[in-house]
């Protein structure tokens, strides 16, 4: 509450200052200083201004120049300390700001961040490490061919199911047959033996390859040989599935040359049947008994043998041009054809030539 002023007895009333009528200077007002009394107003005579008082020369360089403030930091004291928490982000917010949040000092604070950021770089630099010893490794351990990059995989083709490969079948001439011509002499057979007439002298061997399209596609063709026969690849089609005479057949045809016992003729059957039965579960018996396994994958490149009974046979029907004969030249090649002594056959009158390995 505001102070009671109390009416006393020594209290003086102030009197206001008068305004000389002669110009006299000013006159102040003044009363006793005391808790109790309010100061005068002070009035000044509005003839006379106060006097300025003069400058000291103790003042500053720069206020007696009116140069301006100096500025805030010199090399004669150090700058103002900096912290970077006091550095604003581009909303106005502070970095202590973060540094302060409550949510990251609740869960580990910076400690846990910086933790967690240096457990990332040393992840990092070990898998690169790891990366780069691993690939030096590998470069160091692949040999590298002179044809083929190291770093490209393998491009054989994997092995194909049976019945895919290269076969060599070793059978016996089991029947010859010479209907289709007038002379017997002029249809042979190789190897010219029966097994009747002689079992060693019997044998015949045809080297051939199966190929694979597709898992249940086949297709067979001959190698060159020049005591065999020769044919393009042909499909082969499978019989009798899942019964013991299972087997694959094909046909084509080929034109099949014929030498005479007697020498200097050379008879030609154009468009000869030639007709083959692959067995896959009969066993074959010739030229010695042995248990039927198909051959390993692994031996594709080479002629295994046939694991089970083939059936091969040749056969041509009479006609006008059946056979067409010609001499054979010293020289080598053909001369003239031949027609005396060759009478035609009917076209129901096969010549023929049967191989087997089995039934002997």
């Amino acid at each position: 509450m505001p102070p009671n002023f109390v009416a006393s007895q020594d209290f003086v009333k102030p009197s206001l200052p008068r305004h000389s009528t002669n110009g006299s200077k000013r006159s102040r007002a003044s009363s006793v200083h005391s808790p109790n009394v309010r100061l005068s107003i002070i009035e000044e005579d509005a003839a006379s201004a106060p006097r300025m008082p003069p400058r000291a020369h103790h003042r500053p360089f720069h206020r007696r120049w009116n140069l301006g403030d100096p500025p805030r930091s010199s090399f004669e004291s150090p700058p103002p300390k900096y912290s970077v928490w006091d550095t604003m982000g581009p909303k106005g917010e502070k970095l202590s700001d973060v540094r302060n949040n409550k949510h990251i000092a609740r869960r580990g604070g910076w400690r846990r961040i910086c933790l967690i950021l240096l457990i990332l770089l040393t992840l990092i630099v070990g898998l690169a490490v790891g990366l780069s010893i691993g690939l030096r490794k590998n470069r160091s351990t692949t040999p590298v061919s002179s044809t083929q990059p190291a770093d490209l995989p393998s491009t054989s083709p994997s092995p194909a199911a049976f019945p895919a490969g290269s076969y060599t079948l070793t059978t016996y001439l089991s029947t010859v047959r010479t209907d289709c011509v007038s002379q017997a002499a002029d249809w042979t057979c190789y190897p010219y033996h029966t097994y009747t007439e002689s079992p060693s002298e019997a044998v015949a061997n045809f080297t051939w390859v199966i190929t694979s399209s597709s898992p249940s596609s086949f297709a067979i063709s001959s190698t060159s040989n020049p005591w065999s026969v020769e044919f393009p690849s042909t499909p082969l089609e499978k019989i009798k599935a899942d019964t013991p005479e299972e087997h694959y057949h094909f046909t084509t045809t080929f034109d099949k040359t014929s030498i005479p016992s007697g020498g200097g003729i050379q008879c030609q059957y154009n468009d000869t049947l030639l007709e083959g039965f692959l067995y896959t579960k009969k066993a074959r018996s010739y030229p010695s008994p042995s248990p039927a396994e198909p051959p390993s994958s692994s031996s594709a490149d080479k002629f295994e043998p046939w694991p089970y009974a083939v059936d091969i046979r040749q056969s041509v029907g009479g006609g006008q041009n059946t056979p067409q004969c010609f001499r054979m030249q010293q020289a080598g090649g053909l001369g003239d054809r031949i027609t005396e002594g060759l009478t035609p056959k009917g076209e129901n009158e096969e010549c023929g030539c049967e191989y087997k390995n089995f039934g002997s």
